[in-house]
């Protein structure tokens, strides 16, 4: 292998399969087994127990080209994760003058999140003025069965979906207010439904509140979730209609931006 991959503190599989994958370029679009062991200088009979995983998984796709066999070139699986990247550019892009002006409006954080398999991932946050706030950060994941923000995007996924994921990951508890039964999350999930919002009190930080609500595409299909968030002590009965009217508002007219016509 060339020098520059050994001073590599990992050997592993998946360093082979990152550092194979880096031969793939504009200029140089398909590759040969041979080819590419002799210029990564890994073993043939590594490279080829690698490509063929990854063409497995749909990460390459084995062709043919000008009479030669076991040529690679990208597969769709990349195109794939490329949409998913897009999209997600776009919606911070168009979200971005709705958060804005939920924050002119009530002076609390917005954060805007969606999916990644099985939690839910924070893309964007506006901080408010008030001296005290909610910590959160962009880059944070979180379960998508606790907490506002989360909630409003696993509500209205697919029931099958929902089942799915609650089968396989771990309920944790983070504060003595996570819900981890799955019949009270399912009763919260039809809750959520119905309002067309969600609301948390200190499910995954403790003395928090947070304002829920799914943006949905132009299929109809829910492409993340926008929700507000502060200190617990500021979500009353002087707030709560304002506050949960404005979140509406702006989840609302974001999926009207992405095509939504429901």
């Amino acid at each position: 292998m060339q020098e520059k991959e050994k001073k590599g503190s990992k050997n592993n599989s998946l360093d082979k399969a990152l550092y194979l994958l880096s031969y793939f370029n504009y200029d140089r679009d398909t590759i040969g087994l041979s080819e590419l062991s002799r210029i990564s200088d890994i073993p043939k009979a590594t490279v080829y127990r690698t490509l063929s995983t990854l063409e497995s998984r749909g990460y390459l796709q084995k062709v043919d080209v000008m009479g030669k066999e076991s040529q690679y070139k990208l597969g769709l699986k990349f195109l794939e994760l490329g949409n998913i990247v897009s999209n997600n550019i776009e919606l911070k892009a168009i979200a971005r003058p709705y958060m804005e002006r939920l924050r002119s409006a009530i002076n609390e954080c917005s954060q805007l999140v969606v999916q990644s398999s099985d939690e839910a991932i924070y893309i964007e946050k506006l901080e408010c003025s008030r001296p005290v706030k909610a910590y959160t950060r962009v880059g944070r994941r979180a379960p998508l069965y606790a907490g506002a923000c989360p909630r409003a995007i696993f509500s209205f996924l697919p029931d099958e979906e929902i089942d799915k994921i609650l089968s396989k990951v771990e309920l944790i508890k983070y504060t003595k207010n996570t819900v981890i039964d799955k019949d009270e999350i399912w009763k919260t999930i039809k809750e959520t439904r119905k309002l067309g919002y969600t609301i948390s009190y200190s499910e995954l930080a403790e003395e928090t509140y947070a304002i829920g609500a799914p943006i949905m595409d132009y299929t109809g299909n829910v492409a993340g979730s926008l929700s507000i968030v502060g200190p617990e002590n500021r979500l009353n009965d002087d707030t709560i209609d304002l506050y949960v009217a404005e979140v509406l508002k702006a989840t609302r007219g974001i999926s009207q931006a992405l095509g939504y016509r429901g």
